[in-house]
């Protein structure tokens, strides 16, 4: 049996915990796991093909209950030329987690995990030539709710290699995108001296109100990485770069003014900054208004916890901080702009496709491929861990666990003799599930555990006919 066929085994077989047989496909379903060829007919998901007219606008209607509005003239091919045939809209629902694991999804972006209500695959296309959105375009997509009644976001899949994928927010691609790109012309230049620098171009005017304003640590005495402060974990710089620790308009006048403050200071022997002077080595001159503001906001900081220290704080010593004003997204301001550019198509949108846009996630897309409507799974870092799971033969077992609390699944990565599942949250139910080759037969093994659990072994690992498959995996749902 080829590699290939194994993995695509070992997807299906997992897949079959979530759903129930397809009654219009169930015939004889006592047959070898290795027949390919009916496993895929009975649960490989399906793609649809629509035709629309280039110059009209046009709504679908998924099988599973995804809806889409397209407005007219909203695609070009690559060279900007616009279709003027009949185009081909191919739309594939995954909305259950056995089409999702089918299709080899995870339901992670980066190293967070996501709670999803479903993935689409939409493209376009005149005779096999592929589309894309105009500038400035865009089509809206209603996700079912099907009863789910919580915030959820729209996220586009994003290719980090030939091999690689995640999900990012569609209110952040553009900046992940371009990011992407400028690495890729950076490192295709000769760099013989100095560094380039390269701009992101965003997609709506970045006005002040988008961002939050602070101070950064643009320089330090290196005492400071590790000297804590008294009644907390942080360091100075912690505290420095902590936005709850800054007044707002102070730090707006800091970055507007490109100001910087750099000081020599003591530490007395209660832990307490003293003795500020505008530090000697500076090249150029600094700010007399500056260096009130900073000095005043470094005073009011907590005293370092001397004791806790494990090397001494010399009372004598010149110490070393400098202050500058800092920015970054306010990314909930921004996704509110960013949305509301659209406004006016979704409202099109939800009289064309259903006036009650209660029972719809309804999102304007300005990017094709997958798209899913997920949300992330807040998790402290207190709370992380990495669950493992041994097995026998872990490098030829997929492991993957899939969580009772939400809708959501991972897939273990091989790692010194075992499979590790990275940064999920402690103390969750999950069920294991691992396909494994004795022989050359496929076999399965289902156990549960919790994520803190450090001795997780997972055992008992049975041959199976998609039958006696179904009847076991059926008794955990």
């Amino acid at each position: 049996m080829t590699r290939n066929i194994k993995l695509i085994l070992g997807i299906l077989i997992t897949s079959m915990l979530f759903n129930n047989c397809s009654s219009d496909k169930k015939k004889d379903r006592n047959i070898p796991v290795d027949s390919i060829a009916e496993i895929k007919s009975v649960l490989s998901p399906k793609t649809e093909n629509f035709k629309i007219k280039a110059n009209e606008e046009s709504i679908l209607k998924g099988k599973k209950g995804t809806s889409i509005y397209i407005p007219a003239n909203a695609f070009q091919f690559e060279d900007g030329t616009e279709p003027k045939e009949p185009i081909t809209i191919k739309l594939k629902e995954c909305f259950s987690l056995t089409d999702m694991i089918f299709e080899n999804l995870q339901t992670i972006s980066g190293d967070r995990i996501l709670e999803t209500n479903g993935m689409i695959y939409v493209n376009a296309d005149v005779d096999g030539k592929k589309l894309s959105l105009k500038k400035g375009k865009a089509f809206v997509v209603g996700f079912p709710k099907n009863g789910l009644d919580k915030e959820m976001d729209l996220f586009y899949e994003f290719k980090l290699n030939d091999s690689l994928k995640t999900w990012i927010p569609d209110y952040k691609f553009f900046e992940t995108k371009s990011t992407q790109e400028a690495i890729v012309e950076i490192d295709s230049l000769d760099l013989l001296e100095g560094d380039i620098a390269y701009e992101i171009e965003y997609p709506i005017e970045m006005t002040e109100d988008l961002y939050d304003y602070g101070f950064w640590s643009s320089g330090s005495t290196a005492t400071f990485f590790e000297l804590r402060l008294k009644g907390s974990d942080e360091t100075i710089i912690d505290y420095i770069e902590n936005p709850s620790n800054v007044d707002s308009i102070v730090a707006l006048k800091f970055n507007i003014n490109n100001w910087t403050a750099s000081f020599d200071f003591n530490i007395n022997k209660e832990g307490l900054m003293y003795n500020f002077r505008p530090e000697s080595h500076s090249e150029r001159k600094q700010n007399d208004e500056a260096l009130k503001l900073a000095k005043e906001f470094l005073k009011s900081a907590p005293a370092f916890d001397i004791e806790s220290y494990d090397r001494k704080v010399k009372n004598d010593w010149d110490y070393y901080l400098s202050i500058s004003g800092g920015r970054s997204i306010n990314w909930n301001r921004f996704k509110q702009k960013f949305r509301n550019q659209y406004s006016n198509l979704t409202n099109t949108a939800i009289q064309q496709i259903d006036p009650n846009a209660l029972e719809y996630y309804m999102f304007s897309a300005t990017e094709m491929g997958w798209i899913n409507c997920d949300r992330f799974w807040e998790i402290e870092d207190s709370d992380k861990t990495d669950f493992i799971v041994k097995t026998k033969n872990p490098n030829n077992t997929k492991i993957q666990i899939i969580f009772k609390e939400i809708k959501s699944i991972m897939t273990g990565a091989y790692e010194n003799g075992v499979l590790v599942f990275k940064n999920i949250p402690k103390g969750k139910e999950v069920k294991v599930i691992g396909i494994s080759y004795i022989n050359g037969k496929p076999t399965l093994a289902v156990g549960e555990s919790f994520t803190d659990s450090n001795n997780f072994e997972l055992t008992n690992f049975q041959e199976f006919t998609l039958d006696q498959l179904e009847i076991e995996l059926n008794k955990l749902n």
